[in-house]
């Protein structure tokens, strides 16, 4: 393994960078606002390889004049349960954030609602869709189709992108219990991650050039073919977020990759769908208790934790003791944000 040096960073200094990096690639106060939070709060719980990390991928889908960076969404109601979206080529994330206030409220008087988005592009974790509508009260699903890298169980070629999917719902007393993941063995971002700081991965989670499963991170960038989650069970899961995500919103689907191909992009213009339900409306008045009673039984027992609760033990020790960056990509991202050496 490949030793780093790093610096300490503070999580206002990671968001004062992040912002300026954004602003410098083109996006307006609100929208840079937005992604810095995100990328500030992947460093702060995890993973960070949704955080510092992918600003370079932000800032090259930009220049390269792929994504819009002044995006303006547009809303509609279409339904009384469904909304969609355009992202007007712009990040999915701040379209969500336009549509959240009337989702809620739709939410709350139809019990459940959808809000659909096409024209649009999705980087970093999906939990930061899912997690306000917990701290409302809600439960929320999300998902979003990616460009093709994940091979189906038995395949030689990739059809699904990693997929990610997000789950959030509210807890009494305690932050909500939100967990993101992808249906790839392994995220692409970790992928790179370990290849740069020149580990294997824990298991096998792509086809190396030979078309066998690989721990080896620069085998399966070569290849770009990555494993799903549990086999075909995985690979399953991949096709239901292609058909909520892509086939609902109208999204590029995974395959169909020419335009990123041509701008270099590591992700397509590909389809979200998130979806809340008010749990008041459902008819069980001791909904609160029944997830009290699940965290409790998870709790406790052995080594288990709540899905997602890593991120809450996470959080502490950034908040206290700041974050960790290399010289290397701190280097590269204050020159990105025109700040001099």
């Amino acid at each position: 393994m490949v030793e780093h040096s790093t610096k300490t960073l503070s999580i206002d200094t990671v968001r004062d960078l992040a912002r300026s990096v954004l602003v410098k690639a083109g996006m307006d106060a609100h929208g840079s606002g937005l992604i810095a939070e995100i990328v500030t709060q992947s460093e702060r719980d995890g993973p960070r390889s949704h955080g510092l990390r992918m600003l370079p991928v932000y800032e090259q889908s930009f220049s390269s004049g792929y994504a819009n960076p002044a995006a303006k969404p547009q809303i509609t109601r279409i339904a009384p349960g469904v909304l969609r979206g355009d992202g007007d080529n712009g990040y999915y994330q701040i379209a969500a954030a336009a549509a959240r206030e009337e989702l809620i409220a739709m939410a709350r008087e139809q019990g459940i609602a959808s809000f659909t988005c096409a024209n649009c592009h999705h980087l970093g974790g999906l939990r930061f869709d899912t997690e306000p509508l917990a701290e409302a009260g809600l439960v929320a699903l999300g998902v979003v189709n990616s460009l093709s890298m994940v091979v189906p169980q038995g395949g030689v070629r990739p059809v699904f992108g990693t997929n990610p999917m997000s789950f959030a719902c509210p807890r009494e007393g305690k932050p909500p219990v939100v967990w993101d993941q992808a249906s790839s063995m392994v995220a692409l971002m970790d992928i790179k991650m370990a290849a740069a700081e020149g580990h294997d991965l824990p298991r096998a989670a792509g086809l190396d050039p030979s078309g066998q499963p690989s721990t080896d991170p620069n085998a399966i960038l070569e290849t770009r073919s990555l494993l799903p989650f549990g086999e075909h069970k995985g690979a399953a899961i991949a096709f239901l977020i292609e058909v909520l995500g892509a086939a609902l919103a109208g999204g590029t689907l995974s395959v169909d990759n020419a335009d990123r191909e041509a701008h270099g992009a590591l992700n397509i213009k590909g389809g979200a769908t998130l979806i809340a339900i008010d749990p008041s409306r459902f008819g069980n008045a001791q909904f609160d208790a029944y997830i009290s009673r699940i965290c409790a039984e998870i709790e406790g027992n052995g080594d288990a934790r709540v899905p997602g609760d890593g991120r809450l033990a996470k959080r502490a020790a950034s908040l206290a003791e700041g974050v960790q960056v290399t010289p290397e990509l701190l280097a590269q991202l204050e020159e990105l944000a025109g700040i001099a050496g």
